[in-house]
């Protein structure tokens, strides 16, 4: 985020910025593919549920005379390709948030840092101020 008026805010978050690792530093194609990634993979495991669902088969289990007890069988592989696709959607949500917070951060530390400045200047310019008016007073 750039503040057009502050160019002390703007130098320090770059230089706060630039100490984030290159692998949480996003850019509009990073976010971009990262995005569609996750939607694929969201399309993937919703299919591979589905396909779980259809896959299960009756199965007579013979038992005492008179009994039969069924249970559903299940193709496993398409639960298992799921879970697969949901963990590389958590990833990519984790890495998101860990960005976030070090920009978060990096932010937060510029804005200190611009304040403190704004503060000292501030006050340095009414110390200069007032020694002026000291100085040129008209008796």
């Amino acid at each position: 985020m750039r503040l057009e008026n502050d160019d002390n805010f703007n130098f320090l978050f770059n230089e706060e910025f630039e100490k984030i690792p290159f692998l949480f530093r996003w850019s509009r194609t990073r976010f971009i593919a990262a995005t569609i990634i996750a939607g694929v993979h969201f399309i993937c495991a919703m299919i591979f549920l589905a396909l779980f669902n259809d896959s299960s088969e009756y199965v007579v289990v013979p038992s005492a005379p008179g009994y039969n007890f069924g249970f559903n069988d299940y193709n496993y592989t398409f639960l298992i390709l799921m879970i697969a696709c949901v963990t590389v959607i958590a990833i990519l949500a984790g890495w998101m948030v860990i960005s976030k917070w070090f920009e978060k951060r990096a932010f937060e530390k510029a804005s200190k840092l611009s304040a403190m400045i704004s503060i000292s200047e501030r006050r340095r310019n009414g110390e200069i101020w007032q020694r002026w008016k000291m100085e040129n007073r008209d008796y």
